[in-house]
């Protein structure tokens, strides 16, 4: 019983490596470690700061313009590589004889999910991390951007969630890169044409109406989780978002953030798992 326990724990474990390795190979992952590294080791401000010509609060301004344009690129890194990590060996057959074995679909999708998230949240550790040490060292610059990597690590973690329910959902690898696609542009660039419905209702004092906007949106949990958190972060940094999170729930507003972004990682597994589960494989 045990040395069956061990073995089968061993299959899982070699499956989640193999998976590491497959994603850390792929292309993609290594012009996204270059895109994450150049938005965080942002030049000109390192010119300006050696020519000592920036203001006091420059590490609040450069973390929100960091956060702002690297956040709507994030989902881009897990989507399109999670949504056919299942697809490509549903066409193959290989999934068909993978599944044949003792490993359970449950546990087949748990080493896939945990090989997917160690490779990406790698490579967004790898290209924040080195730019905070050779940008900020470590100065408080340093402590602001592994905030933001957390915040980036925690919403990874969502698309990884939400790209394997896409992989369990979809039947062609097309279909599952157009749906990759299609989520990211709902959650960013479809999101960011309603700021001026937000700012109406900002306005006119009507802040539970913004919860929607917030909690249906994980890229905008994160981007607060990692804005709010950064000293000297005012009212145009943090957004009509943010006012109506700190007003509704004044200390608790991280807590609950946390809590929402918890949640959509936990959903989003549970309902790839789920559908996988109980759906034909052929």
């Amino acid at each position: 019983m045990w040395g069956c326990a061990h073995s089968m724990s061993g299959a899982l474990w070699a499956l989640s490596v193999q998976t590491f390795k497959v994603t850390l190979r792929s292309k993609w992952l290594l012009m996204f470690t270059i895109v994450f590294f150049f938005f965080a080791f942002n030049l000109p401000f390192v010119l300006l700061q050696l020519m000592h010509l920036l203001p006091g609060n420059y590490v609040s301004a450069f973390m929100a313009t960091l956060i702002n344009t690297s956040f709507a690129l994030m989902p881009l890194l897990a989507l399109p590589l999670g949504a056919v990590s299942i697809v490509e060996e549903r066409e193959s057959g290989a999934l068909q004889y993978m599944l044949s074995t003792p490993i359970s679909r449950g546990k087949f999708l748990a080493a896939r999910a945990l090989g997917l998230l160690l490779a990406t949240t790698s490579i967004i550790a790898l290209g924040f991390g080195s730019a905070a040490l050779i940008e900020f060292r470590f100065t408080a610059g340093a402590t602001g951007l592994l905030y933001v990597t957390l915040a980036a690590c925690i919403l990874n973690a969502t698309m990884v969630g939400v790209s394997l329910v896409i992989a369990t959902v979809s039947r062609r690898r097309l279909t599952a890169h157009s749906l990759a696609i299609l989520i990211w542009f709902l959650l960013t660039y479809a999101a960011a044409s309603a700021l001026g419905q937000i700012s109406v209702l900002s306005r006119a004092g009507e802040y539970g109406a913004l919860l929607p906007w917030i909690f249906l949106n994980p890229v905008e949990v994160s981007r607060l989780v990692a804005v709010m958190q950064i000293p000297g972060s005012g009212i145009q940094d943090i957004g009509a978002t943010g006012v109506a999170m700190q007003i509704l729930f004044t200390n608790s507003a991280l807590p609950v953030l946390y809590g929402v972004a918890a949640m959509w990682v936990g959903i989003s597994l549970v309902a790839a798992f789920v559908i996988f589960t109980f759906q034909d494989i052929r």
